[in-house]
């Protein structure tokens, strides 16, 4: 029986959805990205709903990026930068407050899935950073997110250098909302989400309008540059011949 790739459980009015690809710190591919905006539609629907939890399976990630294995195959650019704008707009357009607990690596795409929420619950020891550079692909939509959050000097070095910062230093930047220890992270996170299950779901839907509104021009922006760059980056075969040397290191 093929174990799902993705989670979903609702506990009480909080939906849960668990990236569950631990042997690779929970990367994803394509068709994760789908099953999560599935999620993620049902949740829009279901008005019991008030709140949702994304996080990864296991204690070692939360989500390490793309799943390079997929990188491999003939890939077209186009389409798979589409299943990024999919997802992020699906997340990020939510009307309802979303938690990311961090448990693990959280790198390139990863790290974006988590800035995305609207909060980020982590630990000291887990790793935050947009690696792509270190396989040779070219980050657009990456830097987009982040200078939303982060501002332009971190975006630059964390982009350029392609180095992973801890959950301490992370912290000390202000993208997280809270740092526990490592065993509370999912527990503090469903105690926030009843806190603010608990606010007007009108002034929240409201609100969360708003601020969607706010990044939304940005983000089409750099989906529609991510599309020339990475027509570019795919026909060089430099992200693909270096995705390969990776997993056979």
């Amino acid at each position: 029986m093929k174990l799902s790739k993705v989670l979903f459980k609702i506990i009480n009015n909080t939906a849960v959805i668990t990236l569950n690809n631990p042997k690779i710190l929970n990367a994803w591919d394509n068709e994760m990205r789908e099953t999560i905006c599935g999620f993620i539609s049902n949740c829009k629907k279901n008005k019991s709903v008030k709140s949702i939890i994304i996080t990864g399976s296991g204690s070692r990630g939360f989500c390490s990026g793309q799943d390079l294995n997929e990188l491999t195959k003939n890939v077209n650019p186009i389409k798979w930068i589409d299943s990024f704008k999919k997802v992020y707009y699906a997340i990020r357009s939510l009307e309802k407050p979303v938690i990311a607990a961090v448990n693990g690596v959280a790198a390139g795409s990863g790290f974006q899935l988590a800035l995305l929420a609207d909060f980020i619950i982590t630990h000291k020891g887990a790793k935050f950073g947009q690696v792509e550079i270190n396989n040779g692909i070219a980050s657009v939509t990456g830097p987009a997110i982040m200078n939303i959050f982060l501002g332009m000097s971190k975006t630059i070095e964390l982009t350029l250098t392609g180095k992973l910062i801890s959950g301490t230093r992370a912290n000390k930047l202000g993208f997280v909302y809270s740092l526990q220890p490592q065993k509370k992270v999912f527990i503090e996170s469903l105690l926030l989400a009843k806190q603010l299950e608990k606010k007007s779901s009108l002034a929240m839907t409201l609100t969360k309008r708003n601020f969607w509104l706010m990044i939304k021009k940005d983000l089409d922006n750099a989906f529609y540059q991510a599309k020339k760059i990475h027509q570019i980056s795919f026909k060089s075969k430099i992200p693909q011949n270096l995705s390969k040397k990776f997993l056979k290191s």
